[in-house]
């Protein structure tokens, strides 16, 4: 692995490395931190998935300087020795930037939690009339036939229909993504923006109780504003250690921090009122959506526990229909309290 780390640094010229420490940060990438007598690099090499086409991939660099001129801690990309911001060799993709020190998020720190809806108010606030073309062409994460399709496929792979214990499950699991649909379909134009595309806790550094860096925007791409604020709700407002066994995410939320982070997030932005109505669903949506794939891809084939797992969505699904009315409450009282200020 040096010897293939010192073929990327000599692309760069920045030295040969004198010290490799692998990262586990994310799933997917490949990370690494060099040192060499230049100083100390993040080196990153993108997975297969993640192998964009080069002007993809160029406009999420470019997010980044965008989010840099801004004052925004967004790491800070080294050129290559030809002056590009990333590097292939091999057919592999390279990425090169300098070394954020920090510590990771601390759910015990209820400092953290407001730093991270702050500034992921800031960061939407900052990419705002920020539209590249290349990041505006992929579709949407979440829509009205998401739920509903991943649930068709999850069948299908499963064979549901063989198992009569299961169409209960299944008839629960229509009815929640049908109802979603119909919701969606009622929202009307809600405001999009490049997205994060992956903002939680593995992806920020913190100096004391501030965000020193924010980092990965592979995923970065033109969505509703709304979907990236559900997804972070919750991450950060859902119990840990969790108690659903079978599913991705550990339970349904809770009030306290799901009130805290609205409050900070809103500090830098104001959500319009169709977003506030939206987000119950988008946060229904993901769970379900999300939930079903998740399960699919760790079980291709239908497991022994297949009922639990189902009634893990529905649990999920349920919840957040059943809770709309207090989310979107809550989503307004942080709005007025903002506008009090």
């Amino acid at each position: 692995m040096e010897q293939e780390l010192a073929r990327v640094l000599s692309a760069y010229g920045l030295g040969t490395p004198v010290a490799v420490q692998r990262i586990e940060r994310g799933h997917v990438d490949d990370n690494w931190l060099v040192d060499t007598e230049q100083g100390r690099f993040f080196v990153k090499r993108r997975h297969p998935k993640r192998r964009q086409a080069a002007e993809v991939i160029q406009a999420q660099h470019d997010l980044i300087a965008h989010l840099r001129r801004s004052g925004f801690p967004a790491p800070r990309l080294i050129p290559t020795g030809t002056g590009q911001s990333f590097l292939l060799l091999d057919r592999e993709v390279y990425e090169v930037g300098a070394c954020i020190e920090g510590e990771p998020f601390d759910q015990e720190r209820p400092e953290h939690l407001g730093a991270a809806a702050q500034t992921l108010g800031w960061y939407h606030r900052t990419v705002e009339g920020f539209a590249p073309a290349s990041l505006m062409q992929q579709v949407p994460l979440y829509s009205r036939e998401g739920a509903r399709a991943a649930l068709g496929r999850l069948c299908d792979a499963w064979q549901t229909g063989a198992d009569p214990s299961l169409a209960p499950r299944v008839r629960e699991l229509e009815k929640l993504a049908d109802d979603l649909a119909e919701r969606f379909g009622a929202h009307g134009s809600l405001p999009h923006l490049i997205i994060h595309g992956d903002y939680y806790a593995g992806n920020l550094l913190f100096a004391g109780d501030r965000i020193a860096g924010v980092v990965d925007y592979d995923k970065a791409s033109w969505q509703p504003r709304v979907a990236e604020l559900a997804e972070a709700l919750i991450y950060f407002a859902s119990p840990r250690p969790g108690y659903l066994r079978h599913v991705v995410y550990p339970g349904v939320l809770e009030w306290e921090p799901f009130a805290r982070f609205l409050q900070a997030y809103g500090q830098g932005i104001a959500l319009g009122d169709a977003e506030v109505e939206a987000l119950p669903d988008f946060v229904g949506c993901i769970w379900i959506a999300v939930s079903l794939c998740r399960l699919l891809e760790h079980h291709p084939d239908r497991p022994s526990q297949a009922g639990e797992a189902l009634h893990e969505v529905s649990i999920l699904g349920s919840w957040a229909r059943v809770h709309a009315s207090r989310m979107v409450g809550m989503a307004r009282a942080a709005a007025c309290e903002e506008e009090n200020l």
